[in-house]
Protein backbone atom coordinates (compact mmCIF):
# COMPACT_ATOMS: atom_id res chain seq x y z
CA UNK A 1 0.00 0.00 0.00
CA UNK A 2 2.10 2.98 -1.55
CA UNK A 3 -0.12 5.50 0.77
CA UNK A 4 0.01 3.78 4.09
CA UNK A 5 2.36 5.98 6.77
CA UNK A 6 1.70 9.46 4.24
CA UNK A 7 1.23 12.99 5.85
CA UNK A 8 -1.83 13.28 4.77
CA UNK A 9 -3.49 9.97 4.05
CA UNK A 10 -6.47 11.51 2.54
CA UNK A 11 -6.81 13.56 -0.44
CA UNK A 12 -6.85 17.39 0.42
CA UNK A 13 -9.62 19.04 -0.80
CA UNK A 14 -7.76 22.54 -2.45
CA UNK A 15 -8.66 26.05 -1.82
CA UNK A 16 -9.43 27.97 -4.57
CA UNK A 17 -7.91 30.64 -4.54
CA UNK A 18 -7.52 34.32 -6.41
CA UNK A 19 -3.81 34.38 -7.49
CA UNK A 20 -2.82 38.44 -7.98
CA UNK A 21 -2.93 39.74 -11.36
CA UNK A 22 -2.70 38.31 -14.39
CA UNK A 23 -1.75 34.68 -13.03
CA UNK A 24 -4.78 33.28 -11.95
CA UNK A 25 -5.73 33.39 -15.76
CA UNK A 26 -2.15 32.34 -16.63
CA UNK A 27 -1.87 28.93 -14.46
CA UNK A 28 -5.78 28.00 -15.16
CA UNK A 29 -5.07 27.59 -19.28
CA UNK A 30 -1.18 26.65 -18.87
CA UNK A 31 -0.21 23.32 -19.17
CA UNK A 32 -3.54 21.49 -20.66
CA UNK A 33 -1.80 19.32 -23.65
CA UNK A 34 1.45 18.03 -23.49
CA UNK A 35 3.05 21.01 -25.36
CA UNK A 36 6.57 19.16 -25.35
CA UNK A 37 5.40 16.08 -26.91
CA UNK A 38 3.19 17.79 -29.54
CA UNK A 39 6.03 20.17 -30.64
CA UNK A 40 9.17 18.02 -30.13
CA UNK A 41 11.01 21.17 -28.48
CA UNK A 42 13.02 20.73 -25.08
CA UNK A 43 10.74 21.99 -22.49
CA UNK A 44 12.04 25.00 -19.94
CA UNK A 45 12.58 23.89 -15.91
CA UNK A 46 12.03 25.81 -13.46
CA UNK A 47 13.07 24.31 -10.07
CA UNK A 48 12.09 26.86 -6.97
CA UNK A 49 13.50 25.88 -3.57
CA UNK A 50 11.80 26.74 -0.38
CA UNK A 51 14.28 27.27 2.42
CA UNK A 52 13.22 25.81 6.10
CA UNK A 53 9.54 24.69 5.03
CA UNK A 54 8.26 21.67 6.19
CA UNK A 55 5.37 19.90 4.29
CA UNK A 56 2.52 21.77 7.16
CA UNK A 57 3.34 24.64 5.65
CA UNK A 58 1.15 24.50 2.55
CA UNK A 59 -2.45 24.32 2.83
CA UNK A 60 -2.74 22.22 -0.31
CA UNK A 61 -1.08 19.50 1.47
CA UNK A 62 -3.57 19.03 4.03
CA UNK A 63 -1.45 18.63 6.86
CA UNK A 64 -1.00 21.63 8.55
CA UNK A 65 -3.59 23.51 10.71
CA UNK A 66 -2.80 26.79 10.10
CA UNK A 67 -0.92 27.63 7.42
CA UNK A 68 0.10 30.55 5.29
CA UNK A 69 -1.71 31.92 2.24
CA UNK A 70 0.00 30.76 -0.90
CA UNK A 71 -2.13 31.47 -3.96
CA UNK A 72 0.56 31.14 -6.33
CA UNK A 73 1.50 27.75 -4.49
CA UNK A 74 -2.12 26.69 -4.61
CA UNK A 75 -2.99 27.69 -8.12
CA UNK A 76 0.25 25.28 -9.23
CA UNK A 77 -1.16 22.67 -7.26
CA UNK A 78 -4.14 22.79 -8.65
CA UNK A 79 -2.54 22.62 -12.24
CA UNK A 80 0.05 19.75 -10.72
CA UNK A 81 0.81 16.84 -8.94
CA UNK A 82 1.41 16.89 -5.36
CA UNK A 83 3.92 14.35 -3.49
CA UNK A 84 2.95 13.55 -0.32
CA UNK A 85 5.59 11.19 0.67
CA UNK A 86 8.76 13.14 -0.32
CA UNK A 87 11.90 13.13 1.80
CA UNK A 88 14.37 15.91 1.41
CA UNK A 89 17.76 15.87 3.78
CA UNK A 90 17.49 17.47 7.09
CA UNK A 91 19.03 21.02 6.51
CA UNK A 92 20.16 23.36 3.71
CA UNK A 93 23.55 21.93 1.73
CA UNK A 94 22.50 18.69 2.24
CA UNK A 95 19.34 18.75 0.30
CA UNK A 96 21.08 20.70 -2.39
CA UNK A 97 24.01 18.48 -2.82
CA UNK A 98 21.34 15.23 -3.43
CA UNK A 99 19.82 17.06 -6.41
CA UNK A 100 22.84 18.82 -8.13
CA UNK A 101 24.89 15.32 -7.63
CA UNK A 102 21.66 12.37 -7.37
CA UNK A 103 23.45 10.88 -4.67
CA UNK A 104 23.26 10.67 -1.04
CA UNK A 105 25.33 12.79 2.04
CA UNK A 106 27.27 9.68 2.68
CA UNK A 107 28.72 9.56 -1.01
CA UNK A 108 29.09 13.52 -1.42
CA UNK A 109 30.17 13.75 2.00
CA UNK A 110 27.69 16.75 2.55
CA UNK A 111 25.81 15.73 5.27
CA UNK A 112 25.13 19.13 7.14
CA UNK A 113 24.98 22.81 6.59
CA UNK A 114 28.31 23.70 4.85
CA UNK A 115 30.12 25.77 7.90
CA UNK A 116 31.62 29.03 7.92
CA UNK A 117 34.98 27.93 8.80
CA UNK A 118 35.30 26.45 5.36
CA UNK A 119 34.12 29.12 3.52
CA UNK A 120 36.56 32.09 2.11
CA UNK A 121 36.47 35.97 2.62
CA UNK A 122 33.63 37.98 1.45
CA UNK A 123 32.70 41.76 1.81
CA UNK A 124 31.11 43.39 5.36
CA UNK A 125 26.93 43.55 4.44
CA UNK A 126 25.94 46.81 3.82
CA UNK A 127 24.17 49.19 6.87
CA UNK A 128 20.32 49.47 6.62
CA UNK A 129 18.35 51.64 8.32
CA UNK A 130 17.76 51.78 12.57
CA UNK A 131 14.27 49.23 12.69
CA UNK A 132 14.49 47.41 9.29
CA UNK A 133 14.54 43.93 8.74
CA UNK A 134 15.29 43.55 12.68
CA UNK A 135 14.75 39.78 13.74
CA UNK A 136 11.65 39.68 15.61
CA UNK A 137 12.58 36.66 17.64
CA UNK A 138 15.71 34.97 16.38
CA UNK A 139 19.11 35.50 14.89
CA UNK A 140 20.44 34.26 11.68
CA UNK A 141 21.45 31.16 13.34
CA UNK A 142 18.10 30.40 15.69
CA UNK A 143 15.52 28.09 13.70
CA UNK A 144 15.91 25.29 15.61
CA UNK A 145 17.59 22.33 14.52
CA UNK A 146 15.68 19.54 16.58
CA UNK A 147 17.17 16.16 18.25
CA UNK A 148 20.19 17.94 19.61
CA UNK A 149 20.93 20.78 16.74
CA UNK A 150 22.32 17.88 14.24
CA UNK A 151 24.14 16.08 16.90
CA UNK A 152 27.43 15.44 14.80
CA UNK A 153 26.78 17.66 11.54
CA UNK A 154 27.04 20.87 14.30
CA UNK A 155 30.46 21.24 14.18
CA UNK A 156 31.94 19.82 17.21
CA UNK A 157 35.50 20.74 15.81
CA UNK A 158 35.10 19.06 12.87
CA UNK A 159 34.37 20.99 9.35
CA UNK A 160 31.70 20.65 7.06
CA UNK A 161 32.59 20.57 3.59
CA UNK A 162 30.77 21.13 0.69
CA UNK A 163 30.72 19.11 -2.78
CA UNK A 164 33.99 18.14 -4.42
CA UNK A 165 34.44 19.82 -7.93
CA UNK A 166 35.21 15.78 -8.95
CA UNK A 167 31.18 15.45 -8.26
CA UNK A 168 29.33 14.97 -11.59
CA UNK A 169 26.93 17.70 -11.22
CA UNK A 170 23.42 18.02 -13.15
CA UNK A 171 24.16 20.60 -14.94
CA UNK A 172 27.50 18.55 -16.33
CA UNK A 173 24.70 15.94 -17.68
CA UNK A 174 23.02 19.09 -19.49
CA UNK A 175 26.13 19.67 -20.77
CA UNK A 176 26.86 16.44 -22.89
CA UNK A 177 23.68 17.72 -24.97
CA UNK A 178 25.01 21.05 -26.54
CA UNK A 179 22.26 20.16 -29.49
CA UNK A 180 19.76 21.03 -27.06
CA UNK A 181 20.72 24.32 -26.33
CA UNK A 182 20.25 24.61 -22.68
CA UNK A 183 20.72 27.90 -20.81
CA UNK A 184 21.46 27.43 -17.48
CA UNK A 185 20.87 29.70 -14.26
CA UNK A 186 21.23 29.81 -10.90
CA UNK A 187 19.95 32.45 -8.99
CA UNK A 188 19.09 32.47 -4.63
CA UNK A 189 20.89 30.98 -2.08
CA UNK A 190 23.56 29.02 -3.06
CA UNK A 191 25.74 26.92 0.28
CA UNK A 192 27.22 24.28 -1.34
CA UNK A 193 30.86 25.68 -1.60
CA UNK A 194 33.81 25.90 -0.17
CA UNK A 195 37.61 26.94 -0.34
CA UNK A 196 38.45 23.73 -2.07
CA UNK A 197 35.98 23.93 -4.68
CA UNK A 198 35.85 27.42 -6.15
CA UNK A 199 33.90 29.01 -3.42
CA UNK A 200 32.26 32.04 -4.74
CA UNK A 201 33.13 30.88 -8.10
CA UNK A 202 31.59 27.33 -7.79
CA UNK A 203 28.41 27.20 -9.34
CA UNK A 204 30.01 28.94 -12.76
CA UNK A 205 32.57 25.72 -12.64
CA UNK A 206 29.97 23.48 -12.26
CA UNK A 207 28.15 24.11 -15.49
CA UNK A 208 25.97 26.95 -14.45
CA UNK A 209 26.20 29.84 -17.12
CA UNK A 210 24.74 32.14 -15.07
CA UNK A 211 25.17 32.65 -11.05
CA UNK A 212 23.60 35.23 -9.17
CA UNK A 213 22.63 35.31 -4.86
CA UNK A 214 24.10 34.51 -1.92
CA UNK A 215 26.97 31.58 -1.29
CA UNK A 216 26.36 31.15 2.53
CA UNK A 217 23.04 29.75 4.25
CA UNK A 218 21.75 32.99 5.13
CA UNK A 219 20.95 36.58 5.05
CA UNK A 220 22.60 38.71 7.73
CA UNK A 221 19.49 41.13 7.03
CA UNK A 222 16.80 40.34 4.76
CA UNK A 223 17.03 44.34 3.60
CA UNK A 224 21.11 44.48 3.08
CA UNK A 225 23.23 41.06 2.02
CA UNK A 226 26.18 40.36 0.56
CA UNK A 227 25.66 39.21 -3.36
CA UNK A 228 27.83 37.32 -5.72
CA UNK A 229 27.48 37.94 -9.43
CA UNK A 230 29.05 35.10 -11.56
CA UNK A 231 32.61 35.18 -9.35
CA UNK A 232 32.09 38.96 -8.58
CA UNK A 233 31.16 40.05 -4.98
CA UNK A 234 28.65 43.60 -4.40
CA UNK A 235 27.12 44.51 -1.59
CA UNK A 236 23.18 45.21 -2.08
CA UNK A 237 20.08 46.81 -0.47
CA UNK A 238 16.35 46.28 -0.75
CA UNK A 239 14.21 43.37 -0.17
CA UNK A 240 16.32 39.82 -0.65
CA UNK A 241 13.40 37.81 -2.01
CA UNK A 242 12.35 40.68 -4.31
CA UNK A 243 15.93 41.08 -5.81
CA UNK A 244 16.24 37.21 -6.77
CA UNK A 245 12.90 37.93 -8.59
CA UNK A 246 13.81 40.66 -10.53
CA UNK A 247 17.68 39.14 -11.20
CA UNK A 248 15.29 35.92 -12.42
CA UNK A 249 13.28 38.44 -14.33
CA UNK A 250 16.44 40.32 -15.92
CA UNK A 251 17.65 36.97 -17.15
CA UNK A 252 14.81 35.85 -18.92
CA UNK A 253 14.37 38.67 -20.39
CA UNK A 254 11.30 38.44 -22.48
CA UNK A 255 10.69 34.80 -22.32
CA UNK A 256 8.23 34.69 -25.56
CA UNK A 257 11.24 35.79 -27.93
CA UNK A 258 14.11 33.37 -26.38
CA UNK A 259 14.84 30.57 -28.94
CA UNK A 260 17.06 28.39 -27.05
CA UNK A 261 14.83 26.50 -23.76
CA UNK A 262 16.28 27.08 -20.35
CA UNK A 263 16.87 25.63 -17.08
CA UNK A 264 16.38 28.12 -13.86
CA UNK A 265 17.25 27.36 -10.50
CA UNK A 266 15.51 29.53 -8.00
CA UNK A 267 16.37 29.54 -4.40
CA UNK A 268 15.04 31.58 -1.71
CA UNK A 269 16.58 31.94 1.90
CA UNK A 270 12.84 32.21 2.89
CA UNK A 271 11.16 31.41 5.25
CA UNK A 272 14.52 30.82 7.21
CA UNK A 273 15.25 33.07 10.22
CA UNK A 274 16.32 36.07 10.78
CA UNK A 275 12.62 35.73 11.16
CA UNK A 276 11.28 39.83 10.21
CA UNK A 277 8.45 41.68 8.71
CA UNK A 278 8.52 41.18 5.13
CA UNK A 279 6.71 44.52 3.39
CA UNK A 280 3.16 44.90 3.74
CA UNK A 281 2.70 44.84 -0.05
CA UNK A 282 3.63 41.53 -0.29
CA UNK A 283 1.34 39.88 2.24
CA UNK A 284 -1.79 38.34 1.49
CA UNK A 285 -3.74 38.68 4.23
CA UNK A 286 -4.21 40.48 7.31
CA UNK A 287 -2.82 39.00 10.38
CA UNK A 288 -3.76 41.53 13.57
CA UNK A 289 -1.12 39.62 15.26
CA UNK A 290 1.25 41.18 13.36
CA UNK A 291 0.63 44.24 14.61
CA UNK A 292 1.02 42.51 18.21
CA UNK A 293 4.47 42.65 19.47
CA UNK A 294 3.37 39.52 21.67
CA UNK A 295 2.56 37.17 19.32
CA UNK A 296 5.78 35.44 18.70
CA UNK A 297 7.52 34.33 15.70
CA UNK A 298 4.68 32.30 13.99
CA UNK A 299 2.77 35.06 12.74
CA UNK A 300 6.01 36.23 11.02
CA UNK A 301 6.97 33.02 9.51
CA UNK A 302 4.18 33.20 7.54
CA UNK A 303 3.90 36.48 6.25
CA UNK A 304 7.10 35.63 5.17
CA UNK A 305 6.33 32.49 3.31
CA UNK A 306 3.00 34.59 1.77
CA UNK A 307 5.87 37.12 0.69
CA UNK A 308 7.93 34.43 -1.04
CA UNK A 309 4.51 33.25 -2.95
CA UNK A 310 4.06 36.59 -4.10
CA UNK A 311 7.36 36.91 -5.43
CA UNK A 312 7.00 33.24 -7.09
CA UNK A 313 3.74 34.42 -8.78
CA UNK A 314 5.37 37.69 -10.39
CA UNK A 315 7.82 35.83 -11.80
CA UNK A 316 5.01 33.21 -12.66
CA UNK A 317 3.12 35.97 -14.34
CA UNK A 318 6.12 37.38 -16.50
CA UNK A 319 7.04 34.41 -18.15
CA UNK A 320 3.48 34.29 -19.32
CA UNK A 321 1.03 31.61 -20.17
CA UNK A 322 2.22 30.90 -23.86
CA UNK A 323 5.77 30.21 -22.19
CA UNK A 324 4.08 27.57 -19.34
CA UNK A 325 2.65 25.65 -21.61
CA UNK A 326 5.84 24.50 -22.19
CA UNK A 327 7.33 24.76 -18.89
CA UNK A 328 7.75 22.48 -15.93
CA UNK A 329 7.51 24.52 -12.63
CA UNK A 330 9.07 22.42 -9.32
CA UNK A 331 8.54 23.60 -6.04
CA UNK A 332 10.65 22.17 -3.11
CA UNK A 333 11.03 22.96 0.34
CA UNK A 334 14.96 21.99 1.12
CA UNK A 335 14.24 20.43 4.86
CA UNK A 336 11.47 20.63 7.63
CA UNK A 337 10.49 23.60 9.29
CA UNK A 338 13.23 25.10 12.32
CA UNK A 339 11.86 24.04 16.01
CA UNK A 340 11.10 27.60 16.98
CA UNK A 341 8.41 27.77 14.55
CA UNK A 342 7.54 24.19 13.61
CA UNK A 343 3.49 23.86 13.57
CA UNK A 344 1.08 20.90 14.60
CA UNK A 345 1.08 18.02 13.65
CA UNK A 346 4.60 17.93 14.46
CA UNK A 347 6.73 18.39 17.69
CA UNK A 348 10.05 20.85 18.16
CA UNK A 349 11.87 18.00 18.87
CA UNK A 350 11.20 16.10 15.20
CA UNK A 351 12.03 19.36 13.00
CA UNK A 352 14.48 20.42 11.21
CA UNK A 353 18.38 19.40 11.71
CA UNK A 354 16.65 15.58 12.66
CA UNK A 355 15.71 12.61 10.51
CA UNK A 356 12.31 12.43 11.85
CA UNK A 357 9.57 13.14 9.72
CA UNK A 358 9.34 16.62 10.96
CA UNK A 359 12.98 17.34 9.94
CA UNK A 360 12.78 15.70 5.92
CA UNK A 361 9.00 15.52 4.82
CA UNK A 362 8.59 18.68 2.55
CA UNK A 363 5.85 20.18 0.19
CA UNK A 364 6.94 18.97 -3.37
CA UNK A 365 4.81 19.49 -6.40
CA UNK A 366 4.97 19.70 -10.29
CA UNK A 367 3.36 21.26 -12.97
CA UNK A 368 3.95 21.31 -16.64
CA UNK A 369 2.91 19.95 -20.24
CA UNK A 370 1.01 16.76 -19.60
CA UNK A 371 1.13 16.49 -16.08
CA UNK A 372 -2.20 15.07 -14.40
CA UNK A 373 -3.70 18.22 -12.46
CA UNK A 374 -5.03 18.83 -9.36
CA UNK A 375 -3.61 15.14 -8.81
CA UNK A 376 -2.05 13.94 -5.52
CA UNK A 377 1.27 10.72 -5.78
CA UNK A 378 1.89 8.62 -2.65
CA UNK A 379 4.65 6.76 -4.22
CA UNK A 380 8.07 7.61 -2.06
CA UNK A 381 10.03 10.28 -3.99
CA UNK A 382 13.33 11.53 -2.45
CA UNK A 383 15.14 14.63 -3.22
CA UNK A 384 17.46 12.80 -5.02
CA UNK A 385 15.21 12.08 -7.81
CA UNK A 386 15.05 15.62 -8.90
CA UNK A 387 18.52 14.49 -10.84
CA UNK A 388 16.63 12.16 -13.23
CA UNK A 389 13.43 13.58 -13.39
CA UNK A 390 15.06 17.18 -14.42
CA UNK A 391 17.16 15.31 -16.70
CA UNK A 392 14.17 13.38 -18.16
CA UNK A 393 12.00 16.87 -18.16
CA UNK A 394 15.40 17.65 -20.99
CA UNK A 395 14.88 14.83 -23.06
CA UNK A 396 18.46 13.82 -22.17
CA UNK A 397 19.31 9.74 -21.23
CA UNK A 398 20.88 9.39 -17.97
CA UNK A 399 22.81 6.65 -18.83
CA UNK A 400 24.41 8.74 -21.48
CA UNK A 401 25.22 11.43 -20.17
CA UNK A 402 26.73 10.17 -16.53
CA UNK A 403 29.34 8.66 -16.59
CA UNK A 404 29.87 4.76 -15.56
CA UNK A 405 32.18 4.98 -12.87
CA UNK A 406 29.49 7.52 -10.77
CA UNK A 407 26.81 5.59 -8.58
CA UNK A 408 23.60 7.08 -8.89
CA UNK A 409 20.51 7.08 -6.17
CA UNK A 410 18.53 8.98 -8.26
CA UNK A 411 15.59 7.97 -10.44
CA UNK A 412 12.92 9.46 -12.21
CA UNK A 413 9.55 10.67 -10.98
CA UNK A 414 7.93 11.41 -14.48
CA UNK A 415 5.83 8.23 -14.65
CA UNK A 416 3.91 9.82 -11.96
CA UNK A 417 3.38 12.91 -13.58
CA UNK A 418 0.66 11.49 -16.20
CA UNK A 419 -0.40 8.76 -13.52
CA UNK A 420 0.18 9.87 -9.56
CA UNK A 421 -1.76 6.05 -8.63
CA UNK A 422 1.38 4.42 -10.44
CA UNK A 423 3.19 2.13 -8.26
CA UNK A 424 6.39 3.53 -6.18
CA UNK A 425 8.95 2.63 -8.07
CA UNK A 426 11.05 3.09 -5.04
CA UNK A 427 10.84 0.16 -2.13
CA UNK A 428 12.45 2.31 0.28
CA UNK A 429 13.58 5.89 0.81
CA UNK A 430 16.77 7.22 2.84
CA UNK A 431 18.20 10.49 4.73
CA UNK A 432 20.79 11.26 6.72
CA UNK A 433 22.51 13.90 8.95
CA UNK A 434 26.27 13.64 9.83
CA UNK A 435 30.00 16.01 9.94
CA UNK A 436 32.06 15.76 6.60
CA UNK A 437 34.86 14.35 8.82
CA UNK A 438 33.34 11.88 11.46
CA UNK A 439 31.36 10.28 8.82
CA UNK A 440 27.22 8.63 8.40
CA UNK A 441 27.39 6.75 11.12
CA UNK A 442 28.75 9.76 13.36
CA UNK A 443 25.35 11.36 13.01
CA UNK A 444 21.91 10.49 12.23
CA UNK A 445 20.34 8.18 9.81
CA UNK A 446 16.56 6.77 8.42
CA UNK A 447 15.04 4.94 6.06
CA UNK A 448 11.71 4.07 5.20
CA UNK A 449 9.26 1.66 3.16
CA UNK A 450 5.95 2.37 2.40
CA UNK A 451 4.57 1.33 6.01
CA UNK A 452 7.63 1.17 8.38
CA UNK A 453 10.69 3.19 8.89
CA UNK A 454 14.29 2.72 10.92
CA UNK A 455 16.00 5.44 12.51
CA UNK A 456 19.67 6.01 14.17
CA UNK A 457 20.27 8.64 16.10
CA UNK A 458 23.30 8.78 17.72
CA UNK A 459 23.92 5.25 17.80
CA UNK A 460 20.27 4.95 19.80
CA UNK A 461 18.15 2.63 17.51
CA UNK A 462 14.19 3.78 16.37
CA UNK A 463 11.78 1.60 14.81
CA UNK A 464 8.23 3.14 13.67
CA UNK A 465 5.05 2.25 12.29
CA UNK A 466 4.24 5.41 10.01
CA UNK A 467 0.91 3.37 9.25
CA UNK A 468 -0.09 3.69 12.63
CA UNK A 469 1.81 6.43 14.01
CA UNK A 470 2.94 8.58 11.37
CA UNK A 471 4.46 11.56 13.64
CA UNK A 472 6.91 9.16 15.29
CA UNK A 473 5.69 8.82 18.83
CA UNK A 474 5.68 5.61 19.75
CA UNK A 475 9.62 3.49 19.07
CA UNK A 476 8.28 -0.09 18.46
CA UNK A 477 11.67 -1.43 19.80
CA UNK A 478 10.39 -0.24 23.48
CA UNK A 479 8.15 -3.64 23.12
CA UNK A 480 8.03 -6.48 21.24
CA UNK A 481 7.87 -6.45 17.94
CA UNK A 482 5.31 -8.81 15.81
CA UNK A 483 6.29 -11.13 13.10
CA UNK A 484 5.53 -8.58 10.44
CA UNK A 485 7.28 -5.80 12.43
CA UNK A 486 10.44 -7.98 12.88
CA UNK A 487 10.70 -8.89 9.13
CA UNK A 488 10.41 -5.43 8.44
CA UNK A 489 12.59 -4.29 10.70
CA UNK A 490 15.44 -6.62 10.03
CA UNK A 491 15.09 -5.78 5.70
CA UNK A 492 15.35 -2.15 6.64
CA UNK A 493 18.33 -2.21 8.99
CA UNK A 494 19.85 -4.55 6.75
CA UNK A 495 19.16 -2.39 3.59
CA UNK A 496 20.88 0.60 5.14
CA UNK A 497 24.09 -1.78 6.10
CA UNK A 498 24.10 -2.79 2.29
CA UNK A 499 23.74 1.26 1.58
CA UNK A 500 26.40 2.41 3.45
CA UNK A 501 29.33 -0.34 2.09
CA UNK A 502 28.29 0.62 -1.12
CA UNK A 503 30.52 2.14 -3.61
CA UNK A 504 30.74 5.74 -3.29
Amino acid sequence: NDRAGTMNPQRPMLRRLLVPGALATSLLVAWSSPAHAQRGAPANILVIIGDDMGIETIGSFGVGTDTPTTATLDALAERGVRFNNMWAQPVCSPTRATIVTGRYGFRTGVGGPIGDETHGDMPQPPAVPPGIGVPIGMGVGGMGMGMGGMGAAGGMGSARWGITLDEFTLTQAFNTRPDLGYDKAAIGKWHLSDTRNGWHEHPNLIGFDHFSGLMRCCVENYYGWVKVTNGEFSTETGYAPTAKIDDAIAWLGDPTEREEPWFLWLAFNTPHGPIHMPPRELLQSDDPALDDPESGNWPYFKAMIEAMDTQIGRLLEHIGPEVLENTYVIFIGDNGTGGAVIGAPFRQSSSKGSVYNGGVSVPFLIAGPGVAAGETSYALANSTDLYATILDMAGIDIDEAVPDNVTLDSVSLMPYLADPDSESVREWIYADAFTTDLGVRSGEYAIRGTRYKFLVDQGVEHFFDLEADPYEHVNLLDGELSEEERASYDRLKDRVDVLHASEL
